[in-house]
């Protein structure tokens, strides 16, 4: 009876995610043209972040609280 049990309920996760899979597209943000990788080197983009990000340090690609 146990081993049904845990056979139904991984059944019903592997379905749901499969399902949720599904459901979420895959996104791309870009700002002013820039993807990801173009941002961390943009130093406006850097100086933007740390002005909002209050009392905490960014490096480079990292933001310390």
């Amino acid at each position: 009876m146990k081993k049904t049990l845990i056979v139904i309920a991984f059944g019903c996760g592997l379905i749901c995610g499969l399902w949720a899979n599904k459901m979420v597209k895959p996104v791309k943000a870009e700002v002013a043209g820039m993807d990801s990788y173009d941002l961390k080197s943009d130093y406006d983009f850097k100086r933007a972040v740390r002005y909002i990000v209050e009392d905490c340090k960014v490096d480079g690609t990292k933001i310390r609280c």
